[in-house]
This record gives structure tokens, sequence and C-alpha cells, in this order.
């Protein structure tokens, strides 16, 4: 396992050296994204609630930093805290939605997911609408802009590994241990004195702040904003990446955002018809790997390991039958 996170860490490190311009922005999207469907994991992965509209606060921190750095020429700090603040806020009112649960939770968040699509779209004066917000300057911190593309993955990589140890902190404290019970038996954590509603509504706040902090990488990744970031879409494909690479893990959003990205942006340039190319795999996935990628995997390793070793000697050959002997 450390062998396999010192390994990424080089490569990661490595990468603007070893990759091209085209690769370096697809690996750079490839975290974003990814970033985005770990937050929504937190969700469904260790709480057990299906959020179908988290694009919107992706959307909204995007477009507040680009506002903020476009309209009123603000830093990076004031621009990316303030993208951050909003997606928090909404989540803050979002979060509601979780007093519901199924069906009915998945349906509100689709609708909430509506609502900010359609601000995004129909309030030209501030948005932009289909135009969005264009020029988005690169971000300076510290006095060093990362203008260029290798320079800004770097920032990108910081950020998400700086998330992603905090995310691990955060599932194996008292409050993950807490979520992954109500995924479990909600009506077993309400009769052990846990108030499930509180627990669930930090979570969906959490997730939210999280996927704020994708929607500002991506609004300096992409230097444009439009209301594209909070379709229906974007929220569904965040779900399929936590669920393609194994729900419940770390890595495994990332490794999801890898593929679908992947065969978005590199299979297509061959395929003409790779929308069938990812469904075949998400057939194969739910088909095969109902745990996902990561999970199918382990589940691998342990058969080798089970496999692999030693069988124990049949009971009538064990010491204590050999010493008292046939009845």
């Amino acid at each position: 396992m450390r062998i396999g996170a010192a390994a990424l860490a080089a490569a990661g490190l490595a990468a603007p050296w070893l990759l091209g311009t085209f690769w370096i922005s697809l690996v750079t999207q490839m975290l974003i994204f990814g970033l985005l469907a770990l937050s929504v994991d937190l969700l469904t992965g260790h709480t057990g609630i299906l959020p179908m509209g988290h694009a919107g606060f992706f959307a909204v921190a995007a477009y507040a930093t680009a506002i903020l750095e476009v309209r009123h020429a603000q830093g990076f700090w004031i621009s990316a805290g303030g993208g951050v603040l909003v997606a928090v806020l909404l989540a803050l009112v979002f979060g509601l939605a979780v007093r519901t649960s199924g069906v009915y939770f998945i349906l509100l968040t689709i609708a909430l997911g509506h609502i900010v699509w359609g601000v995004a779209m129909r309030w030209t004066t501030f948005t932009g609408g289909e135009n969005g917000v264009s020029n988005v300057p690169p971000p300076a911190v510290a006095g060093a802009r990362f203008a260029d593309l290798s320079v800004y993955y770097y920032l990108v990589l910081a950020v998400v590994l700086a998330c992603g140890l905090l995310y691990r902190q955060l599932i194996r404290s008292p409050f993950g241990l807490a979520l992954r019970g109500i995924r479990e038996s909600e009506s077993r954590m309400r009769s052990l004195g846990y108030n499930v509603f509180a627990h669930k509504y930090v979570a969906f706040v959490i997730s939210g702040g999280l996927a704020g902090v994708a929607g500002v990488l991506y609004a300096y990744w992409n230097r444009f904003v439009s209301p594209a970031a909070a379709t229906f879409h974007a929220s569904a494909e965040a779900v399929l990446m936590g669920i393609l690479g194994g729900s419940g893990t770390i890595l495994g959003p990332f490794l999801g955002a890898a593929i679908i990205l992947g065969i978005r942006n590199w299979v297509s340039a061959y395929i003409g018809w790779w929308t069938a190319v990812m469904g075949v795999v998400f057939i194969v996935t739910v088909l095969h790997a109902p745990d996902g990628l990561l999970g199918a995997a382990r589940k691998w390793r342990a058969r080798a390991r089970s496999a692999s070793a030693p069988a124990a000697p049949p009971a009538a050959l064990t010491g204590a039958s050999i010493r008292r002997g046939p009845r």
C-alpha cells in the first residue's frame, strides 16, 4: 500500500516532465473532477444517500471565483475563498433536503441542481447567460503567478492532496464511523442516541464545500465558466465516477474520473461512437464489479492470497484426533 502511494506521488510530481501539454491539461482535469466525485462519494459511499445535484455547488463556486476575479479584480485568496464560501452557504440551504430519504431525496437534489442551472442560464446580467464569464486570469499565490499550465498543475495537485488527507482523517474519525453506521441502519443509530439528521446535514455541507473547492480549481483551469458546469449531466457523471472507480474509497473517484475523462477526451479522437464505449464500460462494471474497479481488485487479491495459502490439514489427521484414537 505504501509502495503504491509512493509510486503515485512520484508519478504525479514527474508528470509535467514526462507528458505533453494535452496530457497535462487532461490530468489536471481528472484531478479536479476526481475531487468533485470524492465530494459526492462522502454521501454515497459513507452516508448512504445519493445526491444528484452536486454540480450546483461546483458551478456556484466557479462563478463566484470568476466574477470576483474578472469584474472586481480581487486576488486569489479573496476570489477562491469567496467561491468556497458561496458553495458552503448554498449547501447550508440545500442540505435541508436530508430530511427526506430514498427517491424523494434524489428528486429534490435534482430539482435544486436545476435551480442553479436555471439561474446561471437566465440571469444574464450577472452570470452572462450562455456566454458565461470568460478571461479568468491565472491565480497568483504569494507573489507567484500560475500562468503556465504545468505550474498550475502543481497547485491543483497540492490542493487535491491536502483535501484527500483531510478527507481521510474525516472518514476515520468518530464522525466518519457514525456516517457509516447511518448508511447501514438509520434506525439503529437513532436507537443508540445519534442525531441522524445532524450527521447527514453536516456531511452534506462538508460535501458541498469540497465540491466548491473543485469548482474554484475548475474556474482557474478553464478560464471560463458557463451554465454547462451546472447541468444534470455533470452531477450524474460525478456520481458515476465514484461508482466506477470504487465507492467508499479515496482513490476510487479519481480512478473513475480518469476513465470517464480519458474516454471522452482521448478515445473520442479515434472512435466516433465513444459514448457507446462508455456505456459498455458502465454495464460491464455494474455486472462484474458492483463494488467498482478498486473493489474488484481487492476481491482478486483476497482470492489470490487464499489460493496461495497452505491448506489446513484434514481434521482426521490432527494431533488431537491421533491421540484420541478411534472410538
